[in-house]
C-alpha cells in the first residue's frame, strides 16, 4: 500500500459462501455504465489472450495458490470470485447503505485493441480489518493475475 493512502475500516465485512450474496454483490457491477465502473474498478493489467483464456489462466493460477472459484459468471462481462484459502470470500460494505463488494472477484472484459483487459476492485487496498488469512490472499491478487497472463 503507497504512503498516501488511507485505509479506511469497512462498516460491514463478513466471510460468506453463499452463492446468492456474491450475486447480489456482482449484478450491479456487471450492468454499471463504463463511466460508473470506473470508479468501482481499474485496471489491473491488459492480457494478450482472449477473455475465454484469461480466465482460465487466472483460474488456473488461483488453484495453484490454494485458491478456489466460488463463483463463475459467464457472459460478455465474465466475472469470477475467488474463494479465500480459509474458505467463503469476504464481502465489504464501506456505508450502511453502500453496494456491497466482492473483493476477490475479477472482472475480465474484451478489449477493444485485442485480448482482454483484467479489472478488481479500485479501492481494494484500502480496506482494513480483514481477517490475516483473506488479507494475504487480497493482497497477492495483483502478483497471481500477473503470474497469470506471462
Amino acid at each position: 500500500m503507497k504512503p498516501t493512502q488511507t485505509t479506511r475500516r469497512p462498516f460491514r465485512l463478513w466471510m460468506t459462501g453463499s452463492f446468492a450474496v456474491v450475486m447480489a454483490a456482482l449484478i450491479p457491477l456487471r450492468e454499471v455504465g463504463a463511466e460508473e465502473r470506473s470508479t468501482t474498478l481499474r485496471v489491473l493489467r491488459h492480457s494478450r489472450f482472449d477473455v475465454v483464456e484469461t480466465l482460465q489462466r487466472i483460474e488456473y493460477a488461483a488453484r495453484g495458490q490454494g485458491l478456489s472459484v466460488l463463483v463463475r459468471v459467464g457472459g460478455e462481462r465474465p466475472v469470477i470470485v475467488l474463494a479465500s484459502k480459509m474458505g467463503g470470500t469476504p464481502v465489504v460494505m464501506q456505508d450502511a447503505d453502500s453496494q456491497p463488494h466482492v473483493p476477490l472477484s475479477v472482472l475480465v472484459r474484451a478489449a477493444r485493441e485485442g485480448g482482454a483487459d483484467v479489472l478488481i476492485a479500485s479501492d481494494v487496498q484500502r480496506w482494513s480489518g480483514f481477517p490475516s488469512a483473506a488479507a494475504d490472499d487480497l493482497a497477492a491478487l495483483p502478483g497471481l493475475v500477473e503470474r497469470a497472463l506471462r
